[in-house]
């Protein structure tokens, strides 16, 4: 294993040494947190060659970390339950971790995911600093000081399959809490396709429309079929001590497959990427500060970093890493691309301003709901449509229901000849957890959970013509949502 590791730490140098320090973000923060060459680390696609020595590293790293007590923060089990962790372990037996049996027991910096009380704003910037302390954590346990956590970028049809690193069952990448042919080496499915295709995705131009979309496909359909929940399969879920569903359909135990720090390492990737495109802006510090968040972490060497919102702002855009697969680095904070980004974003959000709003209160029945565009909408909108470069249009959606849906809906907009375009998509992992519900202990609930979806629409509206809203479920038709509210957004 020795061996392995510093063939890796010599390939990845050679890797690194393209990314000059004239790339790096020119702040003592970010060159304090660089590698010791002074240069960024290097994540690579998982299904690369490359990434072999920073897979073999993650290894090592997670069969110590497996091995250390669930108080020591470097734990597996520590670290997972930073994302989240089960409300009650049943009977108070919790042989990974006796210390933790309910709630009142939360360790430092534990269950501060951003899947509930409205925290979404922070989902990307939270989880993008989450696993950079991860990062840290691996290199100090492995001993390979270049090591970047490798991404799973299933949205690529060529790597469609579960990396075979995280195949092995004597590994301590495996779990056996994943749906079945995933760890067999199978495709995911072809039902996947809508969800795994970021042609709608990359066509959004606010920030919190993309926030809003990335989060649901591919972050949350992904979550739920890796677990198994998209085939409504239960299993023995050792962080819930119970039969429920797989370890990443359920926001409380996902953090505990070694797969999470892959998946949320492409949609950090996913979200560069769409940043490096035209559409890309970024989020303004008001934004996350407007809703007041914990960032909790702890460093390789096992101490606390707890950040302000604006800190974690700056950490979040001065990142010690880059992209194989994308060229430069994330634009720092003093860069004038980051200006560039910041100001578009704040000039849509100056101009925001809600076109037509109505509370339909109807039920997705039969696994189907057409809406219609008042006429007044249908006027306004195809004016703006028509600038619609300057003046993205934003579908508001807000869903209700009394338990965690665990399939996916598909909204398109419908024009007067039947054509439908598809608008994005509505999943709903972490949407029971964010209710209060405890979706894994299998209890029904009766009180009433929602959630608010935004959809950039621009390219779905054309400049005249007589519009529906259509949303259907992609699987049996049960009666799972209420539309509370729709509303259509100009920016």
């Amino acid at each position: 294993m020795k061996k392995a590791l510093s063939i890796g730490i010599v390939a990845s140098a050679m890797v690194m040494s393209a990314y000059t320090q004239a790339q790096q973000p020119a702040t003592p923060e970010a060159s304090a947190t660089s590698n010791a060459t002074g240069l960024l680390y290097v994540r690579k696609s998982a299904h690369s060659p490359d990434a072999k020595g920073d897979l073999q590293a993650l290894e090592l790293a997670l069969k110590k970390m497996r091995a250390l007590g669930c108080a020591d923060p470097r734990s597996w089990y520590y670290q997972g339950a930073t994302h989240a962790i089960p409300a009650t372990i049943p009977n108070g037996d919790n042989p990974l971790c006796p210390s933790y049996t309910e709630i009142s027991k939360l360790k430092w910096g534990w269950n501060t995911c951003t899947h509930q009380d409205g925290s979404e704003i922070h989902f990307l910037v939270w989880h993008r600093i989450y696993i950079q302390h991860f990062e840290s954590i691996v290199r100090t346990l492995s001993g390979k000081a270049d090591f970047a956590l490798p991404y799973w970028d299933y949205t690529n049809p060529a790597n469609r399959t579960l990396p075979a690193a995280l195949r092995d069952s004597a590994s301590s990448l495996y779990a056996e809490a994943r749906l079945p042919s995933l760890n067999e080496g199978r495709n995911i499915s072809a039902e996947m396709d809508k969800a795994l295709d970021t042609t709608t995705l990359f066509q959004n131009r606010v920030f919190a429309a993309f926030n809003s979309q990335i989060d649901a496909a591919p972050h949350g359909a992904m979550h739920v079929y890796i677990g198994g929940q998209t085939d409504h399969l239960t299993m023995w879920n050792p962080i819930y001590r119970t039969q429920t569903s797989g370890l990443m359909a359920l926001v409380p135990s996902a953090g505990f497959d070694p797969v999470f720090w892959l998946h949320h390492a492409n949609i950090d990737y996913l979200w560069q990427k769409w940043e490096n495109s035209s559409n890309g802006v970024r989020p303004t510090l008001d934004e996350l500060q407007a809703v007041p968040w914990p960032y909790q972490f702890y460093n390789g060497d096992g101490k606390r970093h707890e950040y302000t919102i604006p800190e974690a702002y700056k950490a979040a855009f001065n990142p010690n890493y880059v992209y194989d697969q994308l060229r430069g680095g994330i634009a720092a904070l003093d860069s004038q691309k980051h200006t560039r980004l910041l100001q578009l974003n704040q000039q849509r959000n100056d101009s925001k301003r809600v076109l037509w709003s109505e509370k339909p209160g109807q039920l997705v029945k039969g696994g189907k709901l057409e809406l219609a565009l008042p006429q007044a909408t249908k006027a306004r909108a195809s004016v703006l449509s028509a600038q619609a470069a300057s003046a993205p249009l934003v579908l508001q959606l807000t869903v209700s229901f009394t338990k965690e849906p665990e399939d996916t809906y598909e909204v398109y907009t419908v024009d007067a000849g039947g054509t439908q375009k598809l608008a994005g998509l509505l999943t709903f992992f972490g949407a029971g957890h964010h209710a209060g519900f405890d979706s894994g202990s299998g209890h029904s609930h009766a009180h009433e959970g929602q959630k608010t979806f935004l959809l950039d629409v621009s390219d779905e509206l054309e400049p005249k013509g007589d519009y529906r809203i259509l949303i259907k479920k992609q699987r049996e038709p049960v009666d799972e949502i209420t539309v509370k509210e729709v509303s259509l957004l100009s920016y």
